[in-house]
């Protein structure tokens, strides 16, 4: 493959990364509206099932939020009842951070449908297609966590 064809490549790859991106924020933020939530605060919540539970400062490090910015954050989400905090067994002077699955899985049929295409779609795809999208992610992924895309 010629170079410019290969760069032509990449710049669809990124424009169609681009897409996926913005329907995904804009659908969020649907959800996070018709759910009475900050858009951030929806994503927090995603962070913590994803991590489980987690300090404060793991959320702040995961988020790019100041420590500040994700304690107004929680005190939000804990009044609503989306999150608990709770002392850490392990650290008597920090806490642990736990989603209220009840309010995830409320949340979660948001994106049933979605959910349900997307496993279709899999289910289409070759097994070797789906491990090397899933490469392409964990390492697209792991660039983010090493802190080389920090805005």
């Amino acid at each position: 493959m010629s170079t410019q064809n290969r760069a032509l490549l990449h710049a669809s790859l990124v424009r169609q990364i681009r897409h996926f991106i913005a329907a995904a924020i804009l659908f969020n933020q649907k959800v996070a509206d018709h759910a009475g939530l900050r858009l951030t605060d929806m994503q927090c919540m995603g962070v913590l099932d994803l991590l489980g539970p987690s300090t404060p400062g793991k959320l702040a490090e995961c988020t790019g939020l100041t420590t500040g910015g994700v304690t107004v954050m929680l005190d939000r989400l804990e009044k609503a009842g989306y999150v608990k905090r709770e002392r850490n067994p392990n650290d008597r002077r920090s806490i642990i951070v736990h989603v209220n699955l009840k309010k995830l899985q409320k949340m979660n049929v948001y994106y049933a449908e979605i959910n349900e295409q997307l496993e279709a779609f899999l289910c289409e795809m070759p097994t070797a297609e789906v491990e090397t999208v899933l490469g392409f992610f964990s390492r697209v992924n792991s660039l983010r966590t090493d802190g080389a895309t920090q805005a």
